[in-house]
Order: structure tokens, then C-alpha cells, then sequence
């Protein structure tokens, strides 16, 4: 079989096998086809798989928040949400009214 690759393509598999990543231009793109093939299969959705991507975001976000355990809940501030910018960047936290 033989294939014919851009030239910036070639390049670059080329350059792979000179920095000993792969013995040969043949491996380089075995290898790419696998990457490839397997990249594909796992986007294939299954029954199981699709009723989780539906999954409206907030329904994902409960179940991970259901995962944390509540003593670490329990460490977090009460004004997170209200001084985001001090516990993120460390700016003074805003006078509340």
C-alpha cells in the first residue's frame, strides 16, 4: 500500500522517526490510524452512554456535589460566592451593604 501525505504531514513523520519515537515512517503511521480507530470507537455512543450525555448539566453537577463529603462542604465559606475574586486572586474582599 502506499500513501501519500501532504508534505507538512510527511515532514513531520519523518521527524518523528529521526528523534527515535518510531523505527520507522511505517510505525509512525500505524500508530496514527490506531490513535485514530480507537479516538473513533470511543465516541461511539452506546444506549448507556447517551441517556448520560442527555443528562441536563445540572443533574452532572448534582451528582459530583453528591460525591464531595459534607465535612469538606463544612470548610468552605460561607461568602464564596460573594468574594470570589479574594479566595481566587486575593483581593481585598468588597464591604457587603
Amino acid at each position: 500500500m502506499t500513501i501519500n501525505l501532504p508534505n507538512d504531514l510527511e515532514h513531520l513523520v519523518r521527524e518523528e522517526v529521526q528523534s527515535g519515537r518510531f523505527a520507522s515512517m511505517d510505525d509512525v503511521v500505524a500508530e496514527a490510524v490506531r490513535g485514530y480507530l480507537n479516538s473513533r470507537n470511543r465516541t461511539t455512543e452506546t444506549p448507556e452512554r447517551t441517556t448520560q450525555a442527555r443528562q441536563p448539566i445540572w443533574e452532572l453537577i448534582e451528582q459530583e456535589n453528591s460525591s464531595i463529603p459534607s465535612e469538606v462542604w463544612d470548610t468552605l465559606p460561607t461568602d464564596l460566592s460573594a468574594q470570589h475574586d479574594h479566595y481566587i486572586y486575593g483581593t481585598p474582599k468588597r464591604i457587603e451593604p
